[in-house]
């Protein structure tokens, strides 16, 4: 007897139907499961068999056998064991289903892990394999009890979480569903940070530098003495950014769950994240892959901040991984068994110090030699420095400045100065794919980056004088619109081009900080 259940699997952060067709013949009695499988899947017919007889239901001394289709895509992964198991009893006609039921069968999404004991377990990734389906017309998903709140965040689908292969075989027996699974009443979302810009004393340059970098979604190096507060305002920059949307929610929630880092305090992902990895960590790590490709910490970071401390401390692999999704805002890793994009749509926070040390210049405390401080500031290479649009030389805070009793700017008002910026992009970016003005193409700056001659003649000059690179001059261009947008204005004056100029600190790209 033949029957088809449907299940789903994640690949990167998107989702794919998989349908599993069971049929059960004459011949040699046996479970043989198809259909381009890794051994996870495969072993599936052992995990299947011993929970369906723990369940009170035995194989019949018949040929059994599964297809995993589409067949040209690998399967990995627990989450088909359910739709495998109940695809098994009706074939086996332990169930039969009345005519609402069988009709509902084609528009029923099964996923599940079974323990031994019959059981259903949790999976990873579930939250965009239920997007998926639900975009794909499917209206009732049977899933893990520990899964549901993370799916719950699905529009227009009904959910039935289960807890053990006995639980659902009920269900079908009865021939209609129960009511449907409804998390409880959300809160609203609020953004609050642990930090404030008023906490830091001084370093009001600093702060400006921030703001501009936060308001067009630009890459940002602190370079300056320890201590000087670099990797506490680093901190702040969350809190300044506005609420994540509904949707920027639901891509950065799918990528914690791929991950597998969502857990019962975090089922849905309402704050922007604030990712701050070490510095051994490994190129894989920080990019993502592995034999199952996972999402790294680039991806982790997404709408959010990835903040380095100590940036030249990390390896040089490491570093030089990072140049393309700066530029592309995505990772892309190919595997013989697939291809998976990941989104890294990242803010790059980094600190350095001016020396190994971190006391240069003051050479009282300071015995780095010249070599050492030059090959400390060429750890970061052109293309990389390149890519990163404010350069700020962070200075100590004096005495005078740490016990003012002079409030200094708060993020509320940083917050409102950013948002208005904001607001002037979002406006300006209706029609296009992108929000940011960092992240306007090349082919489309003349359109939204206008110069007047006198400003247009005062750059050339500037990009012959200080042999910047197309790219760096292009940055350039994007950093100026959004000094442009913070002082409120549409036409660009010479003010926010030496604002620009000064930021983007072009003598930093060739390491001579110092």
């Amino acid at each position: 007897m033949y029957s088809k259940i449907m299940s789903g699997t994640a690949l990167g952060i998107d989702g794919l139907l998989v349908s599993v067709e069971t049929d059960i013949s004459q011949g040699l009695p046996g479970l043989s499961l198809v259909g381009y499988l890794a051994s996870s899947v495969k072993e599936a017919g052992e995990r299947v068999r011993t929970a369906l007889r723990n369940s009170g239901f035995f194989f019949p001394p018949s040929k059994i056998t599964v297809n995993l289709s589409p067949a040209d895509i690998r399967k990995d992964g627990t989450g088909y064991d359910l739709a495998i198991a109940v695809g098994i009893l009706i074939s086996m006609g332990k169930i039969i289903l009345n005519e609402e039921m069988n009709n509902d069968l084609a528009n029923t999404l099964f996923i599940g892990e079974l323990g031994l004991d019959g059981n259903i377990l949790p999976i990873k990734g579930v939250l965009p394999i239920v997007d998926y389906a639900a975009k794909m017309g499917i209206k009732n998903v049977v899933l893990p009890n520990e899964n549901k709140e993370e799916a719950s965040f699905v529009k227009d689908i009904n959910l039935f979480p289960v807890e053990s292969l006995t639980e659902i075989i009920n269900i079908l027996y009865i021939g209609h569903w129960p009511a449907p699974y409804v998390p409880d009443e959300r809160e609203g979302t609020v953004v609050t940070t642990l930090d404030d810009l008023s906490d830091i004393k001084g370093q009001e340059l600093m702060k400006q530098g921030v703001i501009v970098a936060v308001a067009g979604f630009h890459n940002i190096i602190m370079t300056g003495a320890a201590g000087a507060g670099k990797s506490m305002i680093a901190k702040c920059i969350p809190g300044l950014m506005p609420s994540l949307s509904y949707e920027e929610s639901m891509e950065l929630t799918k990528i914690y769950s791929v991950a597998g880092l969502l857990d019962s305090d975090m089922r849905f992902i309402h704050r922007r994240p604030f990712r701050s990895p070490s510095q051994n960590i490994s190129q894989t790590a920080m990019i993502g892959g592995g034999a199952i490709p996972k999402p790294g910490e680039v991806s982790l970071a997404n709408s959010g901040v990835l903040f380095l401390d100590e940036f030249p401390e990390f390896s040089r692999n490491v570093l030089e991984s990072l140049r393309q999704p700066m530029e592309d805002k995505k990772v892309s890793i190919s595997r013989v068994k697939g291809s998976y994009t990941f989104p890294a749509k990242f803010m790059l926070v980094s600190a350095r110090n001016n020396c190994p040390c971190g006391f240069y210049p003051d050479r009282s405390k300071c015995k780095c030699n010249a070599g050492e401080i030059f090959r400390y500031q060429s750890r970061i290479s052109h293309p990389i420095m390149d890519r990163i649009d404010i350069r700020l030389e962070v200075k100590r805070v004096s005495f005078g400045e740490l016990f003012s009793e002079e409030p200094g700017l708060s993020t509320r008002k940083a917050r409102d100065i950013i948002m208005n910026a904001r607001e002037r992009q979002k406006y300006r970016y209706k029609n296009e794919n992108f929000s940011f003005n960092s992240e306007v193409p090349q082919g489309m700056i003349n359109e939204y980056i206008k110069l007047m001659d006198r400003e247009h003649r005062i750059l050339k000059e500037i990009f012959e004088e200080q042999d910047m690179s197309a790219r760096g001059y292009f940055r350039l261009l994007k950093l100026i619109r959004t000094i442009a947008d913070i002082n409120d204005r549409d036409e660009i004056k010479l003010s926010d081009i030496e604002e620009a100029i000064f930021f983007r600190n072009e003598s930093q790209t060739k390491g001579d900080f110092v």
